[in-house]
């Protein structure tokens, strides 16, 4: 965006409010703000309006300063659903219109910093908007079914020790019995997922079930961190399109199956990982085995020896992955279900 300018005309001084190219005002002058059609916004794309709902649910949550009991209403909420409906572009964010709630709020501001990715690039300040990124020396380290009350914590050591960040896909059980660890997760720079309430197949039991677990999941970690987790990981990674429709949050595959879990073996999981990872890999492994956790100081050094950078899944995804779509990698994604 410009900076606001002034010019002097005719013995008077007028001053000058430049904007960017959809009218988005500068930072500091709160009185204009422009209407705009979700179809703008997202170019029609439905997995677009979807993650504006996603980041609705979270600024509801956070600007109410709602417990963890309230997740549960948040997805009751009536969220924008039809493209020729209209949002308002604020200098603080993206201003969304409720239906009644049990909120008792009429509409939510949604900061630009949490839009990035989910909105085309022209509705962005510049410097929330995303650019292209080189991934072909990026890799994302991910692991499943924490926390371990003591394993997690060790990976935890080893990966503030290299100086690294990785991405924990937690089972809602878990985070209930050990909310620290999860705390601790985020402390560390680390993100966190959701990995359904006690491993569950989705495929088994059914697209109502299947969104309770994850709800209830998000609940637990909310009521841990004070934060609803972006991804979704399906036990498994058996997930049908209707689970993925309902889920309304993207789903984190893998492309690099460590199999750590069947090889119990420090030594073939190092083996597994370094044979199969490439530029953008998604790289799945479990905090939950001790020869898993030990095998990832080496696996970090020899990734790093090879030039790789070990980033969160967020940084490989570019903040751009959408709900009901499903990525393997960095460049590899698709339909849920498909």
């Amino acid at each position: 965006m410009m900076k606001q300018g002034k010019l002097m005309m005719s013995g008077a001084l007028v001053t000058l409010l430049t904007f960017g190219l959809v009218g988005v005002p500068v930072a500091g002058h709160a009185a204009t703000s422009k209407a705009v059609t979700y179809g703008q916004l997202t170019n029609n794309n439905a997995h677009r309006l979807a993650a504006i709902r996603q980041a609705t649910r979270q600024e509801i949550l956070k600007q109410t300063k709602s417990k963890s009991s309230r997740v549960k209403a948040v997805y009751k909420v009536g969220l924008p659903y039809h493209m020729n409906k209209k949002g308002k572009l604020t200098t603080k964010g993206l201003r969304v219109s409720l239906q009644k709630n049990s909120f008792k709020l009429k509409n939510v501001t949604v900061p630009y910093k949490d839009l990035k990715g989910k909105i085309r690039n022209r509705y962005l300040p510049k410097k929330q908007r995303t650019k292209s990124v080189k991934t072909s020396k990026l890799v994302a380290l991910t692991f499943d079914d924490g926390p371990d009350k003591t394993l997690t914590p060790r990976l935890l050591k080893t990966l503030k020790k290299y100086k690294v960040h990785a991405t924990f896909f937690e089972v809602g059980q878990s985070v209930s019995r050990y909310p620290q660890i999860s705390r601790a997760v985020l402390a560390g720079g680390n993100e966190l997922g959701n990995h359904s309430w006690n491993h569950s197949d989705f495929n088994a039991i059914g697209t109502a079930k299947t969104k309770a677990q994850i709800i209830r999941t998000n609940q637990a970690i909310y009521k841990a961190t004070g934060t609803l987790p972006q991804y979704v990981r399906p036990p498994y990674g058996n997930i049908t399109a209707a689970e993925g429709r309902a889920i309304e949050q993207p789903i984190v595959r893998w492309s690099v199956d460590s199999r750590d879990w069947a090889y119990l073996n420090k030594q073939k999981d190092i083996n597994s990982v370094m044979h199969a990872t490439r530029g953008g890999s998604i790289v799945l492994m479990h905090d939950i085995h001790s020869q898993s956790v030990a095998a990832v100081p080496t696996i970090i050094k020899r990734l790093k020896a090879k030039g790789y950078k070990l980033v969160t899944v967020s940084q490989l995804l570019n903040y751009q992955a959408l709900p009901g779509l499903q990525y393997f990698g960095a460049h590899d994604y698709r339909t849920a279900g498909k």
